[in-house]
């Protein structure tokens, strides 16, 4: 809200303030702020589509048209972006440039494809984050200037890196941090805490470097992607954290396929020996058989009747393997059934 004052009737007129879509976000203390819902995200600077990256992070498009003082900020208001400063005779007006490079040093090159410029002050905002400590990873790579042996190459991009207000790094040139290599990648990292859940990286030209080499309108700070990510308990950002859960998920399914395994082998294990001790038994029978021949079976209940329980008045006699009793089947046969002790080993070969 705006209060204006009138000297003449000492009136006081409070005016509604209208700030274009989306700046508010840009302020400190405003709505945006409210119920912070993000602990991470990732810019492909001038990008014009989504890029999934090998650090698992989805860095979103940044092609929006930022001429002399401007911003943009997202639909989801996660992340937003703003240019300051005006290059003289440019020609390049949306301050994005491109290559068509293939980059080796790194897995992600189609991140470093495109590159966003600004002539004095570059600036992005994470907007609404979860207060904490952070992960800041900014990616660079120069497509302008060339690495040959022509008078284009001497041309130089210097500027300061800011994070919170901070100074990270003075006089930062990429070029040179690749050993004078263009189409060459190089990251830095930083730790930061996020106390208002807003984060500010800013990149700034302070006035060195080169201006007009070797074209107008490509000097000042430059940066292909960046991504911001929450520290969790071990240390690592939100991207680390997925790797971890990746890990996890791999452990568990290595696990559960040990463990199937495992109880496979005891299976076939056990199936193993219980045919064994089966075909050991059947040897037996058969040894058995060639002595009396295929004998008749009868059932324990059969043996049972014909020996009156197993009563001890029909006992005809004992042997190291056990008593032998008289029994009268139903057709009116009389047998001797032997009773053989679990703990002698003899009979085997003996009736039953």
């Amino acid at each position: 809200m705006n209060h204006l004052y009138s000297p003449c009737d000492q009136t006081i007129y409070v005016v509604p303030s209208i700030l274009p879509s989306r700046l508010n976000c840009l302020q400190r203390d405003t709505p945006c702020f409210d119920s912070p819902s993000y602990s991470s995200f990732a810019v492909d600077s001038g990008g014009s589509r989504p890029i999934r990256g090998s650090d698992n992070s989805i860095y979103e498009p940044d092609d929006a048209s930022l001429p002399v003082a401007s911003y943009y900020v997202t639909d989801s208001t996660r992340w937003g972006v703003s240019n300051i400063g005006r290059f003289m005779d440019p020609s390049n007006g949306s301050y994005i440039i491109y290559t068509s490079r293939q980059f080796t040093n790194t897995l992600d090159s189609e991140l470093f494809q495109t590159a966003r410029m600004s002539p004095s002050s570059l600036r992005y905002f994470g907007i609404g984050l979860k207060n904490g400590m952070y992960s800041v990873v900014l990616q660079f790579a120069e497509i302008f200037f060339p690495d040959d042996e022509t008078w284009k190459s001497v041309g130089k991009r210097i500027f300061n890196i800011y994070i919170q207000g901070d100074l990270k790094e003075t006089d930062f040139d990429i070029k040179k941090q690749t050993n004078g290599k263009s189409y060459t990648v190089i990251q830095r990292q930083y730790t930061v805490e996020v106390m208002n859940n807003f984060i500010d990286i800013h990149l700034f030209w302070a006035g060195k470097g080169t201006c007009c080499i070797p074209e107008q309108g490509f000097y000042g700070p430059s940066i292909s992607a960046l991504s911001v990510s929450s520290y969790g308990s071990n240390g690592e950002g939100d991207s680390g954290s997925q790797r971890n859960s990746t890990i996890s998920r791999t452990g568990l399914v290595v696990g559960v396929v040990v463990c199937v395994a495992v109880l496979g082998f005891l299976a076939f294990a056990g199936a193993f020996v219980w045919r064994q001790k089966r075909r050991r038994l059947e040897v037996e029978m058969e040894e058995l058989f060639t002595i009396v021949g295929r004998p008749n079976i009868f059932s324990y209940g059969e043996i049972k009747s014909a020996t009156d329980s197993f009563s001890l008045s029909n006992i005809l006699g004992r042997g190291g393997y056990g008593p032998v009793y008289k029994g009268k089947l139903l057709d009116g046969r009389i047998v001797a059934v032997k009773q053989l002790s679990s703990t002698s080993h003899q009979g085997k070969k003996e009736f039953m």
